[in-house]
């Protein structure tokens, strides 16, 4: 390997400890708070691989370096603000979050608690929070109802708030009290749009043969895109299929949910299957690759699948939150015969979840007969 040499003199604006090994930028701590700062980054997995050029290797220090040196080295106007918390969560957990939709979900909600109270200072102490200019339970509250249009984003974004507050209590040691704690949070009532038969068979028509493939695997298992866009070619067979749920993670990242394969979800994977032999790359595969790949041959990602998906509405006249592809998850649990299959075919712990959230088709009954002349009873 070739001898590690110090910043290029021709490159100044890298920061201190980047360093090129061969064609690779890496970073390294060169003192007391940096090389702290490389510890907690390699205790959480983070590489010190930077990228193979200059700028990426800027956008790298300024992703996983600069947060961490802001919250270690608060300014005046920071202490005792709600800003000193964010700064730290954004060290010390934002920072180890490996998943990179997850690391962006969270930003936006940082962005927007950063927007609402960055200059509130927050309580060391429950009465200080009855002081102004002090972040309270009745603030947070207020925020709540200023956002009813996004109940379950806002409850989010407050769940943040005082998971952060938690740390702050019993890892930084910077208050004892969590004013979110008892707050009501707004109420959410579940989404009850049911994709019936016909309704399927329109959008279905409609789809592009991968996406019609998308769609058979999501109605038949209840399974999630970004479950679908995890499949690997060595995940099924003529005997099963093994579906990735990452929301239930171990120290994979990952619990698996095998499903007994049909002739019909049989047919939508081989069917797939043909489909990526058509692609850049897609003839030869091995077990570990993905079944959906593009045309350019990378595995799909939220934005390819978004231009399928508008594709549809776009044909159907449909408005943005008509009908969602996540609908289809539902219409399987819906189509379920009872509640508990359809708590397993979704893999969901709590049968309510399933009851409250994805049982949306009306149930249907047999009237009585007329009461004229009595019914048979006592």
């Amino acid at each position: 390997m070739p001898r590690p040499r110090t910043v290029n003199k021709k490159i100044p604006d890298l920061p201190r400890g980047m360093r090129k090994v061969g064609e690779v930028w890496y970073w390294r701590g060169t003192d007391g708070l940096t090389k702290e700062i490389e510890a907690k980054l390699r205790e959480a997995k983070v590489p010190m691989r930077a990228g193979t050029t200059p700028v990426q290797a800027r956008l790298w220090w300024e992703r996983h370096i600069s947060p961490a040196l802001v919250a270690a080295v608060p300014d005046d106007d920071v202490v005792g603000t709600l800003e000193e918390i964010i700064r730290k969560y954004e060290a010390d957990e934002l920072a180890a979050i490996k998943r990179e939709a997850t690391k962006t979900e969270y930003q936006g909600r940082i962005k927007r608690l950063r927007a609402a109270f960055r200059t509130k200072r927050y309580p060391k102490a429950e009465v200080q929070a009855l002081l102004p200019g002090y972040l309270s339970a009745v603030t947070i509250t207020q925020h709540l109802h200023a956002n009813r249009e996004r109940a379950s984003s806002a409850n989010k974004d407050i769940q943040l708030l005082s998971r952060m507050f938690r740390l702050a209590r019993v890892r930084w040691g910077l208050t004892t009290f969590n004013p979110c704690e008892g707050i009501e949070y707004l109420p959410e009532a579940p989404r009850d749009q049911y994709v019936s038969d016909q309704r399927y068979a329109e959008i279905y028509s409609a789809a592009s043969p991968v996406l019609q493939c998308m769609l058979e695997i999501s109605t038949q298992t209840g399974a999630r895109v970004g479950m679908i866009f995890d499949i690997r070619i060595g995940d099924f067979d003529a005997d099963h299929i093994d579906l990735r749920v990452t929301k239930k993670r171990n120290d994979k990242g990952y619990t698996t949910k095998a499903y007994t394969m049909t002739p019909d979800l049989w047919a939508a994977l081989t069917r797939a299957l043909d489909l990526r032999k058509k692609n850049r790359g897609g003839a030869a595969s091995l077990p570990s690759d993905y079944l959906f790949i593009t045309k350019q041959g990378n595995p799909y990602g939220k934005e390819a699948f978004k231009t399928l998906w508008r594709a549809v509405r776009t044909k159907l006249g449909l408005a943005s939150r008509e009908i969602t592809f996540h609908d289809m998850r539902a219409k399987a649990a819906s189509d379920s015969d009872s509640d508990v299959s359809a708590q397993e075919l979704l893999h969901h712990e709590d049968v309510k979840v399933t009851k409250r959230v994805y049982r949306r088709k009306v149930p249907t009954g047999t009237p009585l007969p007329s009461a004229i002349g009595g019914r048979g009873g006592s």
